[in-house]
């Protein structure tokens, strides 16, 4: 098992670049435990130890038969509606949880749930990046919210 420390800092020029370089290197391993802390100094910044295993292999993620949308442009309107409803629950649970928006789901999990707008949790289950954990912690919000708009 390998380690690997992300800083993410907490200023509007920095958050996005430093999530997005986060988010790239998960696709990328197989994640064995997370560790975080905020650290209070200039700027404030989360500190994320990463626990992984080797890469993935491009042999293994041809045949994962989970779906994944990684482009916003392939949302139409309507599904670019949903995935905007999406992260502002993200946010709002990541504020409640004191945790960052990344930890509860990545910008590529919540367009492809925008896209294939799941009914139950079994459906859940087809998108990438969510296995149980995020079913059972996640799921039924993200079900409640879907049948709400």
């Amino acid at each position: 098992m390998k380690v690997k420390v992300f800083h993410i800092r907490l200023t509007k020029e920095n958050l996005q670049s430093d999530q997005d370089g986060l988010n790239n290197f998960l696709d990328t391993v197989t994640v064995k435990k997370t560790a975080t802390e905020l650290i209070n100094g200039q700027p404030n910044f989360w500190s994320i130890l990463v626990f992984y295993d080797q890469q993935k292999t491009e042999k293994q993620e041809k045949t994962s038969d989970k779906i994944s949308i990684t482009d916003e442009n392939e949302l139409t309107d309507e599904e670019k509606r949903i995935f905007a409803t999406l992260k502002q629950w993200r946010q709002d649970k990541a504020t409640q949880l004191n945790i960052p928006n990344f930890m509860i789901c990545h910008n590529t999990e919540l367009m492809t749930i925008a896209k294939v707008k799941p009914q139950i949790l079994e459906e859940l289950s087809k998108i990438k990046g969510f296995g149980g954990q995020k079913i059972a912690k996640f799921g039924e919000d993200i079900l409640a919210l879907l049948n709400s708009i």
